[in-house]
């Protein structure tokens, strides 16, 4: 019978401060373009957290930490997540680029395809979300490599950035997961 395991027994299983500062994180990075809620910015440096994300970028006119509602609802990952602050992501998401990052934007667009079907190279990734109003700027589309969105089937024209951060994060890594085990000539389903 299985049971609900305890903080204590999860911390057990978990990296010690300075072991942890030293793990090898995952080839993904986010931008954020210019967030309007600090709960969303906290939650998806949380998600950053959970995936070992290589690093957070939050960019434009935004909330950063220290900031408690940030501090809340991330409880506590922006302490372990590797972020910066900058002015304007264009530069952040040309640099990533010019590094050999494929540059895959969060966005409905004439272009964009179904999440489902976006298949990542071999490349490391840089996920980019723009405002919860706007959307990601049209400098970060004409950059991108790729352009995905999630289905929105019903009345609302959009969903929660940081829901829509959850969907993707997780996706690019299993399918990032999966790839590697691939590479290596194992057939182990993920």
């Amino acid at each position: 019978m299985s049971h609900q395991l305890t903080k204590n027994e999860l911390r057990k299983s978990k990296y010690n401060r300075n072991e942890f500062s030293k793990i090898e994180r995952n080839e993904i990075y986010i931008i954020l373009d210019s967030l309007k809620c600090a709960h969303n910015i906290g939650t998806i440096l949380r998600l950053a957290d959970s995936l070992l994300v290589k690093k957070v970028y939050i960019c434009g006119d935004t909330i950063i930490p220290p900031n408690k509602k940030i501090k809340s609802s991330s409880r506590g990952a922006e302490k372990w997540v590797p972020w910066e602050y900058h002015k304007n992501p264009l530069p952040v998401a040309k640099t990533l680029k010019n590094y050999g990052i494929d540059i895959v934007a969060v966005e409905v667009t004439d272009n964009s395809i179904d999440f489902r079907e976006f298949n990542p190279t071999d490349k490391p990734i840089c996920l980019v979300f723009g405002r919860e109003y706007d959307g990601v700027r049209q400098e970060l589309l004409d950059i991108s490599d790729y352009q995905v969105h999630l289905p929105l089937l019903g009345m609302s024209n959009s969903i929660n950035v940081s829901t829509a951060a959850s969907v993707m994060l997780y996706d690019v890594y299993s399918k990032m997961e999966r790839k590697k085990i691939m590479n290596k000539g194992i057939t182990k389903t993920i």
